[in-house]
């Protein structure tokens, strides 16, 4: 439990382009035998200095190259979930807690890098027990929703009927493709 909440936090304080990635690598070595849980519940974002900076510490050919261009990526999880043998359940927001006066969207995204890292590393991760029930409380205030894939998904019949029924109930128009039920029909 020490090194679950240990890596916990070090993924929660982990800021893209300014804490060395090593960080938590060197970690993995240690913590991989006794890891079988991980709720990260913030994910920061890449600090984006101000245009004033911006400017100062980049001359004119740094912005030729793109480097005044910040990535708005958050941590690629792949290396940190294939490296955990036991995981068995992983519970994650792209989110910042308790930003008070610093409140942006931006803090708040979740791009389509990130999707494409987080499903590449679940895809790797085979231990994973059935999250159907924990994902439809992430999705039960969710309007903006239109395809949800889970053809390579392994999650159980009765979570995938939820999941349906969530989609449903959505006020956009929505897909659910399955290959595992072929009772849910797509909408």
């Amino acid at each position: 439990m020490f090194f679950e909440r240990h890596l916990e936090n070090i993924l929660k304080s982990f800021i893209p382009n300014i804490t060395d990635p090593n960080q938590v690598l060197e970690l993995i070595p240690l913590c991989k035998e006794y890891v079988w849980k991980l709720e990260v519940d913030q994910f920061l974002p890449p600090v984006k200095l101000d245009q004033k900076e911006e400017e100062d510490d980049f001359s004119d050919s740094g912005r030729d190259f793109g480097l005044s261009e910040v990535s708005m990526h958050h941590y690629d999880l792949g290396v940190l979930i294939t490296a955990l043998p036991h995981l068995e359940q992983l519970n994650l927001t792209y989110g910042v807690k308790d930003c008070g006066m610093n409140f942006e969207w931006n803090l708040f995204n979740f791009t389509h890098q990130d999707c494409y890292n987080l499903a590449v590393a679940l895809k790797k991760c085979h231990n994973l027990k059935d999250g159907g029930k924990q994902l439809l409380e992430g999705l039960m205030d969710n309007k903006i929703l239109t395809e949800f894939d889970l053809r390579l998904a392994e999650v159980g019949q009765e979570s995938e009927y939820l999941i349906n029924q969530i989609l449903q109930a959505n006020q956009e128009r929505a897909r659910l493709r399955s290959l595992q039920c072929p009772s849910v029909k797509p909408l």
